[in-house]
């Protein structure tokens, strides 16, 4: 996998955690307005409910612990990310990728951080800090097979 990919695939990632943790809130509203109580810990029977009450919070929680693991599995793969930037020795680099695909900052607020005159030098050095990686993303997934 290219660095640039992986990296992209990490800002996605962050995307749709928010997306997550918003129907996490959601389902857990719902839940509050069907049972009076929090979807954290329902009294789960093993039948699928005796009344639909009873079976709308159930799905509901199902669907809310499916979300939760998922979030998780992203927070995994994104800490991953944290590592492989945390291994570049130049701090400059270190700092773009996190401010660009990290925290998913511009380009301009990028160079305005940095103290970059012109924004094509950022590019210039995000292009260099992306090679670095890739060198470490190579030796991992080497390791792994």
């Amino acid at each position: 996998m290219k660095a640039r990919d992986y990296f992209r695939q990490i800002r996605s990632i962050e995307r749709e955690l928010k997306l997550l943790r918003a129907r996490i809130r959601h389902y857990n509203d719902i839940g509050l307005s069907i049972t009076g109580g929090t979807m954290d810990s329902p009294v789960v029977s093993h039948s699928r409910g005796s009344s639909r009450v009873e079976t709308a919070a159930i799905g509901l929680y199902e669907a809310k612990f499916a979300l939760e693991r998922q979030v998780d599995e992203y927070v995994i793969r994104i800490r991953e990310a944290e590592q492989m930037v945390g291994f570049l020795a130049n701090e400059r680099y270190r700092q773009i990728l996190t401010l660009r695909y990290l925290a998913d900052w511009t380009w301009k607020s990028i160079s305005d951080e940095l103290g970059y005159r012109d924004p094509k030098s950022v590019y210039k050095a995000h292009g260099y800090a992306l090679a670095a990686v890739q060198e470490i993303l190579d030796k991992h997934l080497k390791t792994r097979t």
